[in-house]
Parts: structure tokens; sequence; C-alpha cells
């Protein structure tokens, strides 16, 4: 079933994380303190919703603080994954007018690869929303989801790098066949018979 996307919409600018996850993504209630150690001192987040063990979280920056750079965010979510291997962590900023959302795609034998998407409250949200779309359950698929379903979804929407890899492969194999074919149209030909009619005097 598709989003509601003006209820979505309005939702992340309201930063009212809980019901955008229970109410339209058809996520579980998990309303719970989630406690971290960072750099010898307790960080608090707040778990807002889960599905088959993967945790919402967000990170709220305290008053007159900014959000944490993008060193200090890998760190968090390392100390995160240490509890809650699957996660989903929403950093936000204290005037709650910017989240950064970030997933990290983890597969054997390679490298965490991180990926996150920054929204601002005077945005539209049409990118961040696409993403969502993927993690959004419908009570159909309650009896047979498990935690590999909830996480290639969530690979398929906020996995942005392999989708732009794969684009950008297929557009370098159409560039080149584009090339080969206008390689044996001579100028001649083009001046001749190639032009289009509606730009001739």
């Amino acid at each position: 079933m598709p989003l509601n996307v003006h209820r979505v919409r309005q939702l992340l600018k309201e930063f009212d994380f809980p019901s955008l996850f229970r109410e339209e993504l058809g996520w579980d209630l998990h309303n719970a303190p989630f406690e971290i150690q960072l750099d010898g001192q307790t960080k608090k987040l707040q778990a807002v919703a889960h599905k088959r063990g993967m945790v919402a979280l967000q990170c709220p920056t305290s008053a007159g603080g900014r959000l944490p750079e993008y060193s200090v965010r890998r760190k968090i979510e390392q100390q995160v994954a240490k509890a809650a291997h699957e996660h989903l962590i929403i950093f936000t900023d204290a005037a709650q007018t910017t989240q950064i959302w970030q997933w990290v795609k983890r597969e054997t034998g390679k490298p965490a690869a991180c990926r996150e998407h920054a929204f601002h409250k005077s945005q539209t949200g049409d990118a961040l929303i696409q993403k969502l779309q993927a993690i959004a359950f419908t009570l159909a698929e309650e009896e047979t989801l498990v935690l590999g379903d909830v996480t290639r979804r969530a690979r398929v929407g906020f996995d942005v790098a392999r989708v732009t890899k794969r684009f950008y492969e297929q557009f370098q194999k159409e560039h080149a066949a584009f090339l080969k074919f206008i390689a044996g149209i001579t100028e001649s030909a083009d001046n001749n018979g190639m032009r289009p009619s509606c730009l001739t005097a």
C-alpha cells in the first residue's frame, strides 16, 4: 500500500518519529531510553520503533548544541551496534530544523558502509519519503515477515551508492553504444539528410 505522502511529510516536519514509524510505516512500539558510552561519557538516545529486531533510534542534540560531525556520528553508530546490531539512527538538532538519517550496510568480509540522508524541514522531503517507502510494512506482511526482510528493504531504500553505481555503469554502456552509432554519420550526411525539417529555413 502506498504511503500517505502528505501525512508522512507532516510528521517529518514535526519531528514526530513515533507516529511516523508506527502509524505510517507499520513498525512496532519501542518507546524506551537507549544509552551508550561515548568517549567516557553517557550518551542518551531514544528508541522510537522496531521491526523484527531492527531498531529505529533518535539521537537528539542537547540544547544549544550542534549536530554531531560525521566522525562523531560514526562513533555513536558503532556503539549502538554493540546493543542493536540492525538499526537506523535519526540525528536531530536542538532547534528541530534538521535531521540526518543514518543506516549502515554490513556485509561479511567487507567494511561497513555508512549511508546518510539529510533533511531540513523547509524541504519537501520527497527524496527521503521515497526511501521510507521501502521500509513501510502492511498488515498482510506481518505473518511471514522476518528480520532479513526488514534489512533487505532498508538496503533497497538507503543503499544509494549501490543504486548510483549501477546507474552510472548502465549509462556508460549506453553512452558507448550511442557513440558507435553516430561515428558512421558524416558531416555531409548530417547536412543533406539528417537535419530535422523544422530547423531548415
